[in-house]
C-alpha cells in the first residue's frame, strides 16, 4: 500500500469479493476480511489505509464493512469499551474531564 501512496495513487476501497458466479475461490468470510483490514491498521498510515467495503447484491451500492472499535457500554450512555491496533480494550468515558 505504501508503494501505491509513494507514486500518488491513493488506496481508496479494498473490495469484499463479489457473489459472482466462478469467483468462489477468491472469497473470505466477512469476518475474515475485517480482521485483514484491522491488521493494515497497526501497520500504515491513514493515507496508506482503503475503506473495506462490499458490494450489496442487487444494484444496491456499496457499503463499508471495516471492523468497529468502539462497542457502547450496557446500561451507560457516558462510557464506551474502544480497542486499539494492537487489540487492547479501553473504557472511554464521553463526559467532559473534571480538573
Amino acid at each position: 500500500m505504501r508503494a501505491f501512496v509513494e507514486i500518488r495513487v491513493r488506496p481508496y476501497y479494498l473490495h469484499h469479493p463479489d457473489l459472482a458466479r466462478g469467483t468462489g475461490h477468491f472469497r473470505l468470510g466477512l469476518a475474515e476480511g475485517q480482521a485483514l483490514v484491522a491488521a493494515l491498521r497497526g501497520r500504515l498510515s491513514g493515507l496508506c489505509q482503503p475503506t473495506y467495503v462490499l458490494d450489496i447484491p442487487g444494484g444496491f451500492g456499496k457499503t463499508p464493512v471495516g471492523p468497529s472499535y468502539v462497542t457502547p457500554l450496557p446500561g451507560d450512555d457516558e462510557k464506551a469499551l474502544v480497542e486499539d491496533y494492537q487489540g487492547r480494550k479501553h473504557v472511554y468515558g464521553t463526559a467532559e474531564a473534571s480538573g
